[in-house]
């Protein structure tokens, strides 16, 4: 085991995130505390560059949330506790890039390969939760499909997907992109390619929740396939040579 340069540094920008998190209600302490745990584990793995797609996601969403709250609960599509995010948020969306961490601080697989899967992770996390806060203030039509037929939702039905929430889910999931590359976590390439394993796999947990599968996988479950699909598209196109890391 072997930490990162600069993990010490970033130590101190995840104890400031997790500090501002609870300062600013984005998050129960219990949470604040699971999260920097995941950022201290990625500042050791990966360096602490790892730390600002990790900051866009956690801090944006917690944005995201508040934006248009009122407008959100009169329409029955806002979070529960005022969007407050604790420990199960933060095991379902962040599992991954915390195991891409903790592989990468074992070196168990090459650097390369696990900043994407981290990467991808996080534009598939941000993607998703983009979709959900921003979609019903942007556009009032959701369309979702049941059993094989597209039909009309309403706001926060699960795999309601409308043109807002795709348009915010795609710039999302490059927000996090640009974060990781301008700082040297990954190259622009991989970088894109990571936006867009990101977006397309939030489209398919979209998919997956209106089917009786993905009501039976529950939230956690849905957040998890999201992670596994966005790391698997990312490495799949790694594999096929449509990226170098």
């Amino acid at each position: 085991m072997t930490f990162h340069p600069g993990a010490g540094l970033g130590a101190l920008l995840a104890l400031a995130g997790a500090v501002l998190v609870v300062l600013t209600r984005q998050g129960t302490k219990a949470g604040a505390l699971a999260g920097f745990l995941v950022a201290l584990l990625a500042a050791a793995g990966l360096g602490a560059a790892s730390l600002l797609p990790l900051a866009i996601f956690v801090l944006g969403s917690g944005l995201l949330t508040r934006l248009g709250r009122a407008r959100k609960e009169r329409i029955g599509a806002a979070e529960g506790d005022r969007g407050r995010r604790g420990v199960p948020h933060v095991a379902a969306k962040l599992s991954l890039p915390a195991l891409a961490s903790a592989l990468a601080l074992f070196h168990a697989a090459p650097e390369s390969l696990l900043t994407l899967v981290y990467v991808a992770a996080l534009a598939g996390a941000f993607a998703d939760t983009a979709a959900t806060e921003v979609g019903p203030l942007l556009w009032r039509r959701v369309l979702g499909v049941r059993r094989a037929t597209l039909v009309t939702l309403p706001h926060g039905a699960p795999g309601g997907m409308s043109a807002g929430g795709l348009l915010a889910s795609c710039a999302a999931a490059c927000a996090v992109a640009l974060g990781a590359s301008s700082v040297g976590l990954v190259a622009m390439a991989p970088a894109w390619i990571a936006a867009g394993a990101g977006f397309l796999a939030s489209i398919l947990e979209s998919l997956l929740a209106g089917t009786a599968l993905g009501a039976r996988a529950g939230h956690f479950g849905r957040n998890a396939f999201l992670s596994l699909a966005s790391a698997g598209l990312a490495l799949s196109a790694r594999a096929l040579g449509w990226v170098r890391t």
